[in-house]
């Protein structure tokens, strides 16, 4: 009986997924055909990548790691990554290492620091 459910309640799911995809993608269309067609392609952009949606941009902070490039090779420091954080602007800063699971949201005020299994840094990004 079990066996006879499964096919069914999968192809279900992958239905409401499909419904809850097709109702967000055919709402942003309809909100363009209000507006021109040179704000639509910039109002598309706005709901999905603007700094307005991103967190943490009310305080109107960037992240800038040009300039922090010089600093990899060197042991990272709680010291050092506020130093570091301040020095680019950022919001918050982080320590990524090997193997560790993290967010993948974009946040354009955060600074990441990348490093080895001996807190060797090895890059420098913002996001």
């Amino acid at each position: 009986m079990i066996r006879k459910l499964i096919p069914f309640l999968l192809v279900a799911s992958l239905a409401a997924c499909a419904n809850t995809g097709g109702s967000r993608t055919s709402s942003a269309p309809a909100s363009s055909d209000s507006s021109a067609s040179s704000s639509s392609s910039t109002g598309a952009g706005a709901s999905y990548g603007s700094s307005s949606a991103m967190p943490g941009s009310s305080t109107g902070k960037s992240c800038d790691a040009g300039a922090l490039q010089s600093q990899i090779g060197q042991k990272a420091t709680p010291s050092l990554m506020e130093d570091m954080r301040t020095r680019s602007g950022s919001a918050t800063a982080r320590m990524l290492r090997p193997g560790q699971l993290v967010t993948m949201e974009y946040n354009n005020t955060r600074l990441n620091l990348i490093v080895d299994d001996k807190d060797v840094m090895t890059a420098i990004r913002c996001g």
